[in-house]
Order: structure tokens, then C-alpha cells, then sequence
């Protein structure tokens, strides 16, 4: 089989043991997943579930007092656009950035690399709505210190990932980065412009099925 191929015979358990060893020893474990094979992409997909489901959660399930979201007006698919379609978006234009940059990721890692990234903020956001629902005001410090904590979890397992999936020098790594905000910020004014011209385009055929539909 090649290695290219983006799905692989894994079992998930290791898959998911695979993701618990990585988010304690990056280095050996993105080495893994770069000359093992290791990592499943499976286990990666329950990732971004929870992900989605985390999202959904924070907007339901967060403490009254601490809750900025009206729960009445939650939307679902809303919520799985925003979080699915976010995640697409940046695996896109890390792709892009890679190929102009021939580096050696392939598109398998990338894809691993960037939900094992997920993996901490998305449990210490899970950790910090229990809490709420616990906790007063007082201890909102706390609850936001660890958010931070999670987030720059998340950063280290990012870089440390990109940096092995594509083989990068450290210069390369920041220049990488660099272009995959500006790949995102690309591919969202287009998909604005885009919504935008079709708005357009359904509101001039109205309005033309209109002016027809009085004349008659």
C-alpha cells in the first residue's frame, strides 16, 4: 500500500493510545506518525466530533452566571459549519502553504497533526464547562487560566507537529505559519465574496420574478 494513501489499516485503540502518548512526548510522537505510520485517522474523526460537540456544549451546558450565549437561539448547524468548515479552512491553506513550499508533509499527517492540535484546548474546555456549573464568579481568573493553559498546549502541539509532518528548518516552520494565516485569510474573503455575489444574484432573480409576476 502507498503511503500517500490517506487511510490506513490502524487499529483505533492504538490510534487513540497513539494520541494520548503524543500529547505528553510530541517529538517522538509526530516522529511516529511520520516514518511509523503511526496515528489513526479514525480516532482523528472522534476528535473533531468531540470538537464539534464541545462547541455545541459550551453554548448549552456552560454556567448561568458565566454563559455570554442565549441557549433559545443555539444553532446547530451553525455551530458544525462554523467548527467543521474553520478546520477545513486551515487544513486547506496549510496544504497550499506546503505544496509552494514542496515540503515533505503529506496529506495524512497534516490532517493528524492538526487534530491531535484540537486535542488539549478541546479537554480543558470540556474540563472549564463542568466547572461552571460549579464554580461563582470569583473564580472566573481561574477558569480563564485554564483555557490559556489549553490553548497554548494546543500551539506547542502544533508546531511540534508541522515541524516533523513537513520536515521544515525553523525558518521554514515561521514562513509555513506565516502563509497558512494568510492562505485562510485568502480563502475566507473569497468564500465572503462569493456569498456575497450569489446574495446578489438570488436577490436580482426576485426581483425580476417579481416585476414579472405584476406585469402579468
Amino acid at each position: 500500500m502507498e503511503r500517500s494513501k490517506l487511510f490506513r489499516k490502524e487499529d483505533i485503540g492504538a490510534g487513540f493510545r497513539h494520541i494520548f502518548y503524543t500529547m505528553f512526548h510530541p517529538f517522538n510522537g509526530f516522529d511516529q506518525v511520520k516514518w511509523e505510520d503511526k496515528g489513526s485517522v479514525v480516532a482523528c474523526i472522534v476528535i473533531l466530533l468531540v470538537f464539534f460537540l464541545t462547541n455545541v456544549f459550551e453554548q448549552v451546558l456552560t454556567g448561568f452566571i458565566f454563559n455570554t450565549f442565549n441557549p433559545d437561539k443555539v444553532s446547530v448547524p451553525s455551530i458544525f459549519l462554523i467548527t467543521m468548515g474553520g478546520f477545513a479552512i486551515v487544513y486547506i491553506a496549510n496544504w497550499a502553504a506546503g505544496s509552494l513550499q514542496f515540503s515533505e508533509g503529506e496529506n495524512r499527517d497534516v490532517f493528524i497533526t492538526l487534530c491531535y492540535t484540537l486535542v488539549p484546548s478541546t479537554f480543558f474546555k470540556l474540563v472549564q464547562i463542568l466547572l461552571t456549573n460549579f464554580a461563582n464568579a470569583e473564580l472566573n481568573a481561574f477558569l480563564v487560566a485554564l483555557m490559556v493553559i489549553g490553548y497554548i498546549w494546543s500551539g506547542m502541539i502544533l508546531v511540534v507537529g508541522l515541524y516533523y509532518v513537513h520536515q521544515f528548518s525553523f525558518g521554514g516552520l515561521l514562513l509555513n505559519l506565516l502563509l497558512t494565516v494568510i492562505g485562510v485569510a485568502i480563502i475566507l474573503f473569497l468564500l465572503l465574496l462569493g456569498y456575497s455575489l450569489v446574495q446578489q444574484i438570488i436577490t436580482f432573480v426576485v426581483t425580476i420574478y417579481n416585476e414579472i409576476v405584476f406585469r402579468l
